[in-house]
């Protein structure tokens, strides 16, 4: 049975909201599983599409950003060199390439863990406290429920690119 776990070493929400991430983190794991590295980079038939790996990339990006917002309302400087800039000059997601499926799934769960770590030492309340956020700002609860979502959003776009993928490689060996 499919079902988000409540688990005894979070308060309820943060748990039901970890849980909904952490569904989605497996999800995306099993998605890109087994994936070479001339997939990972593929970028369309157009190649012009971000690449699972820029994706892959991105979901780590903002995330490690929601769990700092979360740990301490700003994310500190080290964090932002670490993992660079959200986007390139132009607006779009920065070209990454090269790296092999582990580089970006340790980074994805070591994101993960993070969250874990802050969340296990959220209190109920806590979910409603208010963090900067895009010149505005979000809850945590919004925070966490944004992670989950925003993950899923780009499976999608990972599961468009392998479908394109197999499709050009059929066409291809005939």
């Amino acid at each position: 049975m499919k079902d988000l776990a409540i688990r005894d070493d979070m308060a309820p929400t943060v748990s039901l909201l970890y849980s909904a991430a952490e569904e989605n983190m497996t999800r995306l794991f099993s998605i890109v599983n087994h994936m070479t590295l001339e997939q990972l980079d593929y970028k369309g038939r157009s190649k012009t599409k971000n690449s699972t790996a820029q994706l892959l990339h991105h979901i780590a990006n903002v995330d490690i950003r929601w769990v700092w917002r979360i740990k301490e309302n700003r994310i500190p400087e080290h964090i932002i060199k670490l993992y660079g800039p959200m986007i390139n000059e132009n607006g779009c997601l920065p070209e990454v390439k090269g790296q092999p499926l582990h580089y970006y799934l340790n980074r994805l769960q070591h994101v993960l863990t993070e969250l874990r770590n802050v969340c296990v030492t959220l209190k109920e309340t806590d979910v409603n406290r208010e963090l900067s956020y895009d010149k505005d700002t979000a809850t945590i609860r919004w925070g966490i429920w944004h992670m989950a979502d925003h993950n899923r959003y780009h499976q999608a776009h990972i599961e468009a690119l392998k479908a394109e993928w197999r499709k050009d490689i059929t066409e291809n060996a005939l």
